[in-house]
């Protein structure tokens, strides 16, 4: 039922709404997949790490954070066996340095944050594998300064590739060479340096064929003079290719010894992310801490749907105390649902450590159950009508509800024969309460409004109507019972009198 509460609640389109705050894919699976929590202890700390989190962004610093998904499948390669590329090695230096920006960041920040800044200050500093990678690679090439060997085995490079360039171009500018010279440039082929000579001159040169063009009118040639240069340039080639991998190899097994504490700090980094993000989503509802119980008492002042944005008409409740049930009377469309929806919504808000749209004077109760019977549950399929499915799902609730039970029932008791449907949706409160959960139920059943007016333990709330406009106001009204329109309505569409009078002698019988 938890599943459905979350729906039902469009709790889920919150935590979706939470997620577009995050950088990191893990951390946005965590927001979708978080389940706010009735521990007191714990939503007590998701408040005061909210708090913290909302006073830094109010004084419009940026966080440093860098997204981690592509680090954690780096890791993965590592602890594979995998020796990582240039390009993944710097990744991971530029979250190496994120991490210590990071920890830095809120080192600054203790004051403001001191929770958060105490989960960062458990991030370990790998500088010197940063600086290291830094030194060795440039633009995503391994540096001469990587290695002494490395160097000695460019310039020989270097050396042979220029005493090789030297012969050919004395070879192209030698004016008895031209008419054998298909192209007065050194072309390279399968790493060896040659002169493009016409096909007819090519067993004619002296030098060994390397390969040849697609039509055969050239062929690339190596020449003797520079066979042996060529044989110590590939050699030095190799050293640095050797070189080279080592130089990764090193620089990957540096990591691999910190991967465990690697590991332990993108942990602490997604934990960050979330609370950040919590406090970025608070911030732009303009949410507000409220006061939190275990006794189920809701007390809720000017508080808004945040899915509503401008157009929500606050709310205003209060039940727990004496009384543990509500129910809600009004027209169809006057807003009932938004209410049941907004004090389940906020309540899930609260357990998961965002704050809520409400002022400050607000209090909320955490609950072990919110079971939720709000929509539609005609079911096709199984042959089952929308009453049918009610009652399922009220079987469900009068199976699991206790003391810690918030229960939201939208238009209790309706789907079948009103009177039948109204002395059940009785029992079911009575129980309920009996139970000691604290229960809110809509309806618009005169015999339900009746039973909560006489009860000691439930109030009644009403919906307001313009009588004039004839038009919901969507405002909640405490302690006031909605009145049927229905004659109100008739005469201003100015049905016959002499029916109403007749419809008024039938309600009567």
């Amino acid at each position: 039922m938890k599943t459905q509460a979350f729906e039902q609640t469009q709790f889920n389109k919150i935590k979706e709404q939470i997620s577009t705050y995050t950088i990191s894919q893990t951390v946005k699976e965590r927001i979708i997949n978080f389940e706010a929590s009735d521990n007191l202890e714990q939503v007590l700390n998701y408040q005061a790490e909210t708090g913290e989190a909302l006073v830094i962004l109010k004084t419009n610093q940026s966080f440093p954070f860098m997204a981690s998904e592509q680090i954690d499948r780096l890791f993965q390669k590592i602890e594979e066996g995998y020796i990582l590329e240039t390009k993944e090695l710097v990744e991971i230096a530029d979250f190496l340095k994120s991490i210590r920006k990071l920890k830095e960041f809120f080192q600054k920040n203790k004051k403001l944050s001191p929770i958060l800044s105490g989960y960062a200050s458990k991030l370990q500093g790998f500088r010197s594998i940063e600086e290291t990678i830094h030194l060795s690679i440039k633009n995503n090439q391994v540096t001469s300064d990587a290695s002494r060997d490395l160097k000695k085995a460019r310039q020989s490079i270097n050396k042979y590739q220029a005493d090789i360039s030297d012969k050919l171009h004395k070879y192209i500018n030698n004016a008895a060479n031209k008419n054998k010279i298909q192209e007065f440039l050194i072309v390279q082929r399968d790493g060896i340096l040659t002169v493009p000579i016409k096909s007819s001159f090519k067993h004619s040169i002296k030098g060994r064929i390397i390969s040849e063009s697609s039509k055969g009118s050239t062929a690339y040639i190596e020449l003797e003079n520079t066979r042996e240069l060529n044989q110590k340039l590939q050699t030095a080639q190799a050293e640095e290719m050797s070189l080279i991998y080592q130089i990764l190899a090193n620089l990957t097994e540096e990591i691999a010894q910190e991967l465990p504490f690697l590991n332990h700090a993108i942990q602490i980094i997604f934990q960050l992310e979330l609370i950040i993000a919590k406090a970025k989503y608070s911030h732009e509802i303009n949410g507000h801490k409220v006061t939190i119980n275990q006794i189920g008492y809701i007390k809720l002042d000017n508080a808004k749907h945040p899915l509503l944005g401008k157009n929500a008409v606050p709310l205003n409740i209060e039940l727990g105390n004496r009384q543990r049930g509500l129910v809600i009377t009004g027209p169809n469309s006057g807003g009932k649902t938004v209410v049941l929806k907004t004090i389940g919504l906020l309540t899930f808000m609260t357990m998961m450590g965002v704050y809520i749209p409400a002022d400050p004077s607000s209090h909320i109760s955490l609950f072990k159950h919110i079971l939720v019977d709000i929509g539609d549950y005609q079911d096709l399929d199984n042959a089952l009508s929308t009453f049918s499915g009610h009652m399922n799902n009220m079987g469900n609730i009068l199976t699991i509800a206790d003391k810690e039970s918030l229960i939201l029932v939208d238009e209790i008791g309706s789907g079948t024969e009103p009177t039948e449907g109204a002395a059940l949706a009785i029992a079911m409160l009575d129980n309920l309460v009996n139970r000691q959960s604290v229960v809110i139920a809509s309806t618009h059943y005169g015999e339900i409004k009746d039973f909560a007016t006489e009860k000691e333990t439930f109030i009644t709330a009403a919906m307001a109507f313009d009588n004039e406009t004839l038009q919901p106001k969507y405002q909640l009204l405490m302690n006031e019972i909605g009145e049927s329109n229905a004659f109100f309505i008739a005469r201003k569409m100015k049905i016959n009198e002499d029916i109403l009078e007749s419809a008024v002698c039938y309600l009567k019988k």
